[in-house]
């Protein structure tokens, strides 16, 4: 299984783009897309919850499909870089499921979460939503050095897979 990653400097509004592929006919992804498309049709997701949190061991903002079970580990042993003693990756059926995580990389401070909030598919493209929320200038937040990422498991999908990206910045009041 190979496991290949893009990158795009953030500067010019990209992301770090990544991919598993068990034989060179499986699909590059994911790709982008401005929003879901309509009648898409609704695809059941679950949250890891490891993965689910505002820090981990991700220092770059990435988006990534993972296929198979090295493809997970070698993502699992970069999540949890810093923690000791390395807990055991949570098991994945990849005959059945895979996952798509996304992180934002190494943020300043608290108040950064992202999450998956929808994934639907429609003319074979699975499409999955991945919201960012980051602080607003007036926020309080934590002073602590933070790098969100979050990873769900969907029924297992050969074809292309879409992130639209979603971005919520806090307005919070004085």
């Amino acid at each position: 299984m190979s496991y290949r990653w893009m990158s795009v400097p953030v500067l010019a509004g990209a992301f770090l783009l990544a991919a598993c592929s068990a034989s060179s006919q499986q699909p590059a992804g994911p790709q982008t897309a401005a929003e879901i498309p309509q009648g898409a049709a609704a695809v059941s997701y679950e949250a890891i919850e490891e993965v689910s949190t505002p820090i981990s061991g991700i220092l770059e903002r990435m988006r990534v499909v993972i296929r198979d079970e090295n493809s997970w580990d070698d993502f699992w042993n970069e999540f949890v870089s810093l923690v000791e003693p390395r807990p055991i990756a949570p098991a994945i059926d990849f005959s059945t499921h895979m996952v798509i995580a996304a992180t934002m990389g190494q943020q300043t401070s608290g108040g950064y979460t992202i999450s998956v909030e929808e994934v639907a598919e429609k003319d074979g493209t699975l499409y999955a939503a991945v919201q960012e929320v980051t602080p607003g200038a007036l926020c309080i937040t934590t002073d602590v050095i933070t790098a969100p990422a979050v990873a769900v498991t969907v029924p297992r999908h050969d074809g292309p897979v879409a992130v639209v990206e979603r971005e919520l910045a806090l307005p919070c009041a004085p």
